[in-house]
């Protein structure tokens, strides 16, 4: 097998959701011109919204997953059909959810008078958005997984425009402000979400479909850890951020603090492309068999190792112009942490890898337990002992150590797995496998 219809479909997905990213720069933008607190407002309703966030991404691994085995059975279009109806089910929970929960904490992070011309209208159109987001992500992770993504990437690039469109009309031309920019993402949401089921038509898909009980908690239970997994991360690296903003005896001029934000920030630029690849792989090998699993991923290593090595000796040699150039920062607190970060990515190929493979198999409570106690119990170790005295390249041991005992553990565990997956199983022709 050649690499290039894999890494095709890879650089698709990528890509896509590059574009989603892109839309959120263009609220941004166009937000910020309306002056005030606006911009502000925007930023933290973004932050609150993570649990939105990680909801939508696992229910469309979820699905795309549970597609890939539903293709062994012959039964596409049985899948799409319910993985659908359960993403819109999630999607409207969190919609109930973010109507209650946002105003509050908009109001405990911004002061009752601040926020109150962003409660209201804002939220409620925001939270509107919510069911169209996790229906039109899976929709087009499903497509992804069936081998369409130049169809998803075509929409996400439509989507810049309709989206920049909307905001003007809204936001501007109808004067609906803070508001319009709600009310257009929910419009595009929704349209995506329905040009999107036209193209799974294709495969077979004509009504969402209520699944069986069996289905329906198999879903939800690898929801629940994918999305814990996609939340654990972020608010590892907010626990990390507070050690480093405690009074040590070191950190009078908060330059420890301001170069660790700066190069966790450039981390996230980074690793996208492997989180990306971890994602691919996941909604593209379930779909064949286990004996088919490592021809598949020989081609892409053997093209996506020498990158990964060339962008490790590269960030390596470069960190000095990257922090004068692009974030105004220097000294050993931002030169050891993209240091010790390119000697990282080596071994964060190989752990994508091994977490694709994970994930492939459904075992997602296995991916999450191991990823948790790697962010939670090792890296903060490194982290306390290397401010305590000091000493960047102690602290900085938190990027690779923990995932190299991420890897082991996940490796080892993929050994000594049996051939059926574990984790979720999913149910075929009434009865669950």
């Amino acid at each position: 097998m050649t690499s290039a219809p894999l890494w095709r479909g890879y650089w698709f997905l990528f890509a896509s959701t590059s574009a989603a990213a892109f839309i959120m720069q263009i609220d941004l933008a166009m937000v910020a011109r309306l002056g005030g607190r606006a911009s502000g407002a925007y930023a933290i309703l973004m932050r609150i919204t993570l649990l939105d966030v990680a909801v939508t991404i696992a229910s469309a691994a979820v699905a795309a997953i549970a597609l890939g085995h539903a293709q062994k059975n012959g039964e596409t279009a049985d899948a799409i059909e319910k993985t659908c109806a359960l993403s819109l089910a999630l999607g409207v929970a969190t919609a109930i959810f973010g109507y209650f929960a946002y105003p509050v904490v908009l109001d405990a992070m911004m002061g009752d008078a601040v926020a109150a011309p962003y409660i209201g209208a804002p939220i409620l159109w925001l939270v509107a958005g919510a069911p169209f987001r996790v229906l039109s992500n899976t929709q087009g992770f499903l497509l992804h997984a069936l081998g369409r993504g130049g169809s998803v990437l075509a929409w996400k690039v439509a989507e810049i425009p309709a989206k920049a469109g909307a905001n003007v009309l809204f936001m501007q031309t109808l004067g609906l402000g803070f508001t319009g920019c709600f009310l257009a993402g929910c419009v595009v949401a929704a349209a995506s979400s329905f040009w999107l089921w036209s193209r799974l038509h294709a495969h077979g898909a004509r009504k969402l479909r209520l699944p069986e009980l069996a289905f329906a908690r198999s879903f939800l239970s690898g929801a629940f850890w994918e999305a814990l997994r996609v939340l654990s991360p972020q608010a590892a690296m907010l626990f990390s951020l507070t050690l480093f903003s405690l009074p040590w005896p070191y950190a009078a001029n908060g330059q420890r603090l301001d170069s660790y934000a700066a190069a966790q920030t450039f981390m996230l630029f980074i690793l996208g492309p492997l989180i990306t690849l971890t994602r691919f792989l996941a909604i593209r090998l379930p779909s064949s068999s286990h004996e088919e699993w490592m021809t598949t991923l020989a081609p892409m290593v053997r093209v996506g190792a020498p990158i990964a090595l060339t962008a490790a000796i590269l960030l390596l040699f470069g960190r000095d112009w990257i922090g004068d150039a692009l974030y105004r920062q220097h000294g050993p607190w931002w030169s050891v942490f993209v240091a010790c970060l390119a000697l990282s990515i080596p071994i964060r190929f190989i752990g994508s890898i091994v977490r694709g493979l994970t994930l492939a198999r459904s075992a997602f409570s296995e991916l999450t337990s191991v990823d948790v106690l790697a962010q939670w119990l090792i890296a903060p170790l490194f982290i306390l002992f290397g401010l305590s005295i000091n000493r960047p390249e102690i602290a900085y041991q938190s990027l690779i150590w923990p995932e190299i005992v991420a890897v082991f553990l996940l490796w080892r565990g993929l050994r000594s797995a049996p051939e059926e997956p574990l984790g979720v199983s999913w149910p075929s022709k009434g009865h669950v496998q």
